[in-house]
């Protein structure tokens, strides 16, 4: 892991894609999400290609804690982009976070569990997480989870906070997503289904403002 390059040297600023604070989607509970900017990885029919290639912005995260714990949410959902690329700004975060209020933390890689505990950095980021969601992106591999993308992609209860709700939660086939419509901007939240996905292909198309898939 080491060899990968890390997003930034100042581990009090993440760059951040989007974030979204209070949905049901991409965790149990409501949750504030937040999608990191930059990805190592090309993964065809990435649903998310702007947090790679897209714009962003740079958050201090002792601000972006205080929007979190206003939020009034359970817990946060950490995506992207390849969080773990951060992990050392994301661990700050979560760690200042949780001397104020015992958050739930679900976080996506593209890494495996093995890859990422190869780092020091990874894995103090791993010791704050109650759920790991891991592996690339396999297109030929969707098997329609709700949120889970791809067959080879793997659920790892790092603690127990999710355990007795997540078996549920994660088993589901019916996909959900969110299409929020604001004034300069129309987002796509969570795993589309089909008929989702085909009434967010006709809006990019029409569209001449900003549009983002997360």
């Amino acid at each position: 892991m080491n060899v990968y390059k890390r997003m930034s040297e100042d581990s009090s600023i993440l760059m951040i894609s989007h974030t979204e604070k209070n949905t049901e989607l991409l965790g149990p509970y409501r949750r504030f999400v937040i999608w990191v900017y930059g990805c190592c990885f090309d993964c065809e029919g990435c649903l998310a290609e702007n947090t790679k290639n897209g714009t962003y912005t740079e958050k201090n995260i002792y601000e972006l804690a205080e929007e979190i714990l206003c939020s009034g949410t359970e817990g946060i959902t950490i995506s992207g982009g390849e969080p773990f690329l951060q992990a050392e700004s994301l661990f700050r975060l979560i760690e200042y976070i949780k001397t104020v209020k015992n958050i739930g933390v679900i976080i996506y890689s593209g890494f495996t569990l093995e890859e990422l505990s190869e780092d020091e950095s990874c894995k103090k980021l791993l010791s704050v997480t109650d759920i790991l969601i891991d592996g690339r992106y396999i297109k030929e591999l969707d098997d329609g989870r709700a949120y889970i993308g791809s067959s080879n992609q793997r659920l790892h209860y790092l603690s127990d906070r999710y355990r007795s709700i997540g078996e549920e939660y994660y088993s589901s086939y019916k996909r959900r997503a969110e299409i929020k419509i604001n004034l300069n901007e129309i987002v796509l939240i969570g795993v589309p289904s089909k008929n989702v996905l085909d009434v967010w292909k006709k809006l990019k198309e029409k569209s001449g403002g900003n549009i983002s898939d997360f």
